[in-house]
């Protein structure tokens, strides 16, 4: 169970990485964005993605510049984000699933910075107190960057959090947002007004295409959860070599794990499971004409290759797919480990005519974090 604190302000709104992650202030691999979605707004330019490590923390900054800074263990975590342009209050949460029982009410987790009582929590979210918030947020961040020890508790429990290198990391964030020397920095904060912070760079714009029915292949979009309508696989697709190679595990529960969906009236996704773990499965898919007519594999941009030794694996196969009918997406989510706490999470947008990628989260760190607080490395706007 993970216990929660949030200390956000209505803000505007990782096993991949591991290898191409840079130490103290090394750049990492950049992505081509004007490569990863295929509408013309999407050409817009947008800045890399960059991670870094500084001592204990771990640095992320998105394509758009959003930034999260997170450190922790197994008996807990701390994170400091903060959303890119002028006007932007930092946010503070905190999580431990070793503070508590699972099945009681979560109890409140107090955050101690070298022995002192801090809670990041907002209050009433209104123009009274917004500003006493913000200087809150801010008055706490600095105090984590000097801290020599970090902890959080509950009750009469104590779990500690690694704290060398926030100062750094904060610095980090500071330079790469614009935000040095101005009076809304994280760390380094000076006399120049918060409006010279530069505004946030353009995402690139993705367009889904129109949903349609799905009329028998209703309820085929999550194989692995629901249960899978009788759809038989094509011959056009049964009779494929790749395919003939995913049904070697030779499991009719999974072999029955079709996805299949239709993008419209023309065409057709389909999925085809090749093995299974204790929580991942693993599929090839396909895109097709109607009934599986002309099947070729489903071409899906990704903002880095994935390579032999990471979670989602290497090469056509992708982990735990699942297809959003309304959305027109379609969401992979290879897990570290079966409590879905760290991996990657990757989503592309039906155009009409090809995959976009939309959006990709990811955590490295199997800390009881969950996937609504990873950050993103990739991010578009939808429309």
């Amino acid at each position: 169970m993970i216990l929660a604190t949030t200390a956000a302000l209505a803000l505007a709104a990782c096993g991949r990485e591991a290898a191409s992650e840079k130490t103290e202030g090394a750049a990492s691999a950049p992505g081509a964005p004007n490569q990863l979605a295929v509408t013309p707004a999407a050409a817009a330019p947008a800045m890399q993605t960059e991670n870094r490590t500084f001592r204990d923390w771990r640095v992320v900054c998105d394509n758009g510049n959003a930034c999260v800074a997170w450190t922790g263990g197994d008996g807990g975590w701390l994170r400091v984000a903060i959303q890119p342009g002028p006007g932007q209050v930092p946010s503070i949460e905190t999580g431990s699933w070793s503070l508590g029982e699972v099945g009681e009410d979560a109890p409140a987790l107090t955050l101690l910075i070298d022995g002192r009582q801090r809670q990041p929590r907002a209050g009433p979210q209104n123009a009274a107190n917004a500003q006493d918030h913000a200087d809150r947020m801010r008055r706490i961040v600095a105090e984590i960057a000097q801290a020599k020890t970090i902890a959080l508790a509950s009750s009469s429990q104590r779990e500690a959090i690694p704290a060398t290198g926030a100062a750094a990391a904060f610095l980090w964030i500071d330079e790469r947002q614009g935000r040095l020397d101005t009076t809304g920095a994280l760390m380094r904060r000076g006399a120049r007004p918060d409006s010279a912070v530069p505004t946030a760079p353009p995402l690139p714009r993705v367009t889904p295409a129109r949903a349609v029915d799905q009329g028998a292949f209703r309820g085929a979009e999550n194989p692995m959860e629901n249960d899978p309508p009788k759809l038989a696989v094509p011959a056009s697709l049964e009779s494929r070599t790749d395919v003939r190679e995913c049904r070697t595990e030779g499991n009719p529960t999974l072999n029955a794990a079709t996805l299949a969906v239709k993008l419209s009236a023309n065409t057709e996704l389909w999925g085809i499971p090749c093995g299974s773990g204790a929580y991942n499965a693993t599929y090839k898919l396909f895109l097709t004409g109607l009934n599986g007519a002309n099947p070729r594999p489903a071409a899906l941009p990704e903002r880095l290759p994935r390579r032999e030794g990471d979670i989602g694996g290497e090469g056509p196969w992708l982990v735990n797919p699942v297809y959003d009918t309304a959305a027109q997406t379609l969401t992979v989510f290879p897990r570290g480990r079966g409590l879905g706490d760290c991996g990657t999470i990757t989503t592309w947008t039906w155009t009409g005519t090809a995959f976009a990628l939309s959006e990709e989260r990811g955590m490295g760190d199997c800390w009881g974090i969950s996937p609504d607080h990873w950050p993103t490395y990739w991010r578009t706007q939808r429309g």
